[in-house]
């Protein structure tokens, strides 16, 4: 991902939060925007396929 910024995130609500990095963005058949993040330790690797309004976009550096 040479060239392109680090999106860090923050899954929010339902049962669990957890973070990771955005690694795409796409668009359903049906036009809904989806982001897959891939999450950090302990689960690291691991790609989740979220809607926008369930992640927070955190700063470089941790802080919100």
């Amino acid at each position: 991902m040479s060239g392109v910024e680090t999106r860090r995130v923050r899954k929010v609500g339902g049962s669990y939060q957890h973070t990771g990095t955005v690694v795409s963005e796409f668009e359903t058949t049906a036009g809904k925007r989806r982001i897959v993040v891939e999450f950090d330790e302990p689960v690291q690797g691991l790609l989740f396929i979220l809607s926008p309004d369930q992640v927070e976009e955190l700063r470089v550096g941790g802080g919100r």
